[in-house]
């Protein structure tokens, strides 16, 4: 088989098979224009046609749908494939300097780093890249891929997907907690997505240290700060939103969510801890210190989310692993393990009011444009 392709700076180009050029005993993975993906011995090769801009001869590697994410260290590279996982990349025969992988990020994205400046984090085609200087002047890179963000009934069953946005809307302060690129980011656009999207008259501020998050329709406004409460508290004052969004927040940043958690404006935040309890544990701990006498967390915290992310052999799987509800002393699951738990508890719940209308016309809203959209897309799906 002959393998074309077309570049814009020439006319179509003949090469020559991939599967001639690789190994016998390898395992092709992947080719595009800019080169071919392959795995021998647990090691995968790349085998570049053309260098990228930024990325030179690794161009392959950046193009690939397979790929989701890379560390580039200065004599390793590593990256997670999509349903084989983590693997290192072979730099035999690859002219590969990290210092000029970055030189040409600075020259194409502006980002900024130095010693003065170490970090720094800049987007490049579908890519999110992290930049780090170390003091003894060792650089790394870290690329992770910027997916679409799924709709919120691939992520949860559209019942529960109804149900967390009614409860949301009630309103409450609502914290996605869960590990590092366990889906707590994903989780949480989709749902700001959803509700911007249907119920586009609603303000939504959100609120970040480094603006990552963006969404098209709705109404948005963003606030990019290194302080998460002066950040909080220019859009409580100045912005007059109707949804706050912090993309993350760090344990000491927990009470700055008190002002719109007590002007009643529905708040959803990202927190990294492994667990519901880690996370309930080290919220109570920053908010006593911030508060006098011994406040009582789950009176400001309404909804917790925990996600989970597994790393095997086979590659990385991430999901919602449970859902809980505040009732003011405790918090109740109300979904475990990929099941609902109490249907009576979610109804009881849910006032007959909520914060943009009439609990059963949102109720009936939802279940219209979500339900019955992921019903109709699994039977085109079925569809030869």
């Amino acid at each position: 088989m002959k393998i074309k392709f077309k570049f814009k700076d020439k006319k179509e180009k003949e090469l020559i098979p991939v599967e001639d050029s690789i190994p016998r005993d390898s395992i092709l993975i992947d080719k595009n224009p800019l080169g071919a993906l392959f795995i021998r011995d647990s090691t995968l090769s790349v085998i570049p046609f053309k260098d990228d801009d930024v990325w030179g001869p690794l161009g392959a590697l950046f193009a690939s749908d397979k790929v989701e994410e890379a560390w580039i260290f200065k004599d390793k590279i590593i990256a997670t494939l999509s349903n084989l996982g983590r693997i290192q990349l072979s730099l035999d025969n690859l002219n590969i300097r990290v210092e000029d992988i970055i030189s040409r990020l600075i020259a194409h994205t502006g980002v900024n780093v130095s010693f003065r400046n170490p970090r720094g984090v800049a987007e490049y085609g579908n890519w999110r890249i992290a930049i780090q200087l170390h003091s003894g002047g060792q650089l790394h890179v870290v690329a992770t891929k910027i997916k679409k963000v799924p709709p919120i009934t691939e992520i949860l069953p559209p019942e529960i997907s109804v149900k967390l946005l009614l409860l949301i809307l009630r309103p409450s302060t609502v914290i996605i907690s869960g590990p590092p690129g366990s889906g707590k980011t994903t989780l949480l656009s989709s749902i700001v997505g959803t509700l911007g999207q249907l119920f586009p008259w609603l303000h939504i501020a959100i609120v970040e240290k480094y603006r990552e998050l963006d969404f098209q329709g709705g109404w948005f406004s963003h606030v990019v700060s290194e302080d998460i409460a002066e950040g909080v508290r220019y859009s409580m004052r100045y912005l007059r939103p109707d949804l706050l969004v912090v993309g993350e927040i760090m344990a000491e940043d927990f009470w700055s969510l008190l002002e719109p958690s007590r002007a009643g404006i529905p708040t959803l935040a990202t927190f990294h801890a492994p667990s519901v309890e880690k996370a309930v544990r080290t919220l109570s701990d920053a908010l006593q210190i911030h508060l006098k006498g011994s406040p009582n967390v789950y009176t400001y915290l309404d909804i917790i989310v925990n996600t989970k992310k597994l790393v095997t052999i086979d590659g990385v799987k991430r999901f919602v692993n449970a859902i809980y509800i505040s009732d003011g002393q405790r918090i109740l699951p109300i979904y475990l393990d990929g099941q609902p738990v109490d249907d009576k508890l979610l109804e009881k719940a849910l006032p007959d009011k909520l914060y943009i209308g009439d609990t059963k016309q949102v109720e009936e809203t939802l279940l219209k444009h979500l339900v019955k959209n992921h019903l109709d897309n699994r039977v085109q799906a079925k569809v030869p």
